[in-house]
């Protein structure tokens, strides 16, 4: 990987993008009063008695005519004492003081246009499947409305409840240009091959870098050949794209690379004709993985409507491919714009930042004022692991758990503008691995070709760690039959899945300090005795003994094991 030697253009680019009145809401100037922001993510009051959140998605967006047969839908039952989206009081069976371990179960119906099936559902349950074969139905652009009615009766009680929920399902014709259909039990992405040659749908998890487009592929495509050694299988081009024949070169060279490309509409995504000829022109291309339309809309106090407006455009002119946007906010405007969009990323760069005083203004940073670089950030792992988490839980509270993701942007830049330092090799595949421990399914870093020049930094670690999250990691994420739990042990950060056979165990020490920690209290009570049944993947220094792991500050690690 090669690298620049000048943060210049980078640090130039990041702040121009603070150059209106405010940024997140926030006046930021010397020459400016301090005025609350607002546009506060509003967290959603609690009940002392149990609700249901009753929900239901089809497994995959879209279904194509050659999934007809083999359709389903998912559905989610779950017990919860939150008024999040679409809650209702339920009366569960008295306990009589003792805990009641038989709920019974719902008996849910569900309709798709005039395909009709009905099922037992557990109560308290998350990801049961209902297969649904929609092989009548007309495949088209228009989405079709499912329609989920669910009935409970306490096995103790002969009164039933009533639930009902709604989900859309887009049925598409066959087609033998690109698809990115989305699994909506795991959101992860599945694919055809980049190269446009064919062959089956598998699932993907997308890692990627964002390039300028100018100057960096417009005249030197051989960055992609260095993306693609060092492990990276998507390209994200960051516009304008102002050269087009160079720019279709980018697209032919990644697909003979295998390589997936993200296409950026940040310039233009208001301009609903703009946007309009954009889709027309490179829909077709063999490579494409998804659109993005919005990068920080928050930051920059777009229109409230303006991505939901491009994405139902997108929408009813493709719909083979989802769309993403980019928020910068830690808590400024989340709900209206991720109306507009199947992926959600977030792009904190925390490390190297002084949380409270920005350099490039001379101004303080708090909640209502200023911009130091990274939105209410303290300048460490923690902001990444917060920011990951915060977003899933947003969009679990407004019923969107299961049709809107969240990917991660670490950060692969520093030492200028608002930043004093530039991450290392470690510190990189820390904010991958804390990301995906808290749901992120996809990695888009920024920015490429990086600023270290170094090649045992970040350059060296990712050649190893793309291949682990492609070969250990990415099988556990994207299997809807894996359980999951994430854990906080001192300021270990504990990420954990388990397929039936075996665990995986992502860990990042966020302490200043060196940490042991005990199997037990990472979910690996099963483990009594570490030294056989864990196997530690990365790195190979192996720090593990029968009862646990020890972990120096800063220390990352990839671990399986088998109970």
């Amino acid at each position: 990987m090669k690298y620049i030697k000048s943060f210049t253009a980078v640090a130039l680019s990041l702040v121009q993008g603070s150059l209106g009145q405010t940024w997140c809401g926030k006046n930021y100037m010397a020459n400016q009063s301090v005025v609350p922001p607002g546009g506060q993510f509003v967290l959603p009051p609690q009940s002392a008695q149990p609700l249901l959140a009753f929900r239901c998605a089809p497994v995959f967006r879209p279904y194509l005519e050659e999934d007809a047969k083999s359709a389903a839908i998912v559905i989610d039952t779950p017990i919860v004492y939150d008024w999040i989206d679409g809650a209702e009081p339920i009366s569960l069976p008295s306990s009589g003081g003792s805990t009641v371990t038989d709920l019974g179960s719902l008996q849910v119906n569900i309709s798709v246009g005039s395909v009709h099936t009905t099922a037992n559902v557990p109560l308290n349950a998350t990801g049961i499947q209902i297969p649904i074969d929609i092989s009548k139905l007309i495949s088209q652009k228009t989405t079709y409305n499912v329609s989920c009615s669910a009935t409970y009766s306490a096995p103790s009680s002969s009164k039933s409840q009533e639930f009902n929920t709604y989900a859309s399902l887009l049925y598409l014709p066959d087609t033998t240009a690109s698809v990115t259909k989305t699994d909506l039990r795991t959101g992860a992405l599945w694919v055809r091959p980049a190269d446009g040659k064919g062959g089956p749908f598998a699932p993907f998890i997308p890692q990627g870098f964002y390039v300028a487009f100018d100057p960096y592929l417009v005249s030197n495509l051989s960055v992609i050949d260095d993306l693609k050694a060092a492990g990276f299988n998507t390209l994200h081009a960051i516009p304008p794209y102002d050269n087009l024949t160079s720019f279709q070169a980018v697209i032919e060279k990644a697909a003979s690379s295998g390589m997936y490309i993200v296409y950026d509409m940040r310039s233009n995504y208001k301009n609903l004709t703009a946007v309009a000829q954009q889709v027309n022109a490179y829909v077709s291309i063999p490579n494409l993985l998804n659109w993005e339309t919005a990068h920080e809309p928050d930051g920059n106090a777009d229109p409230h409507n303006a991505t939901e407006l491009a994405y139902d455009l997108i929408y009813q002119m493709d719909g083979y491919h989802p769309v993403s946007i980019v928020l910068n906010c830690q808590d400024y405007d989340f709900s209206p714009y991720v109306i507009g969009a199947d992926i959600v990323l977030h792009d904190a760069y925390p490390l190297g930042i002084n949380g409270t005083f920005s350099p490039v203004w001379n101004t303080s940073c708090t909640p209502d004022f200023g911009h130091c670089g990274c939105d209410n950030c303290e300048g460490t792992m923690y902001d990444v692991k917060s920011r990951v988490q915060t977003y899933k839980d947003r969009l679990n509270i407004m019923g969107y758990d299961r049709t809107k993701s969240v990917w991660t942007t670490p950060q692969a830049f520093g030492s200028g503008a608002y930043w004093n330092s530039t991450p290392t090799g470690q510190q990189w595949a820390a904010l991958g691995l804390t990301s995906f421990s808290h749901g992120a399914i996809g990695s888009k870093s920024y920015h490429y070709p990086t600023t270290t020049g170094n090649s045992t930094t970040i350059e060296a670690v990712a050649t190893q760690v793309t291949v682990l999250t492609k070969e250990i990691i990415q099988p556990f994420l994207v299997d809807p039959l894996a359980t999951y739990a994430y854990y906080d042990y001192k300021d270990v950060d504990a990420g954990l899945w388990y397929n039936g056979t075996t665990y995986l165990l992502l860990v990042v020490n966020m302490a200043s300090t060196e940490i042991y920690v005990p199997w037990k209290d990472i979910g690996l009570a099963r483990i009594t005795n570490g030294t056989a049944q864990v196997k530690q993947v990365y790195p190979s220094l192996q720090n593990t003994n029968a009862t646990g792991l020890n972990l120096k500050s800063g220390d990352i690690g990839i671990y399986t094991a088998t109970p």
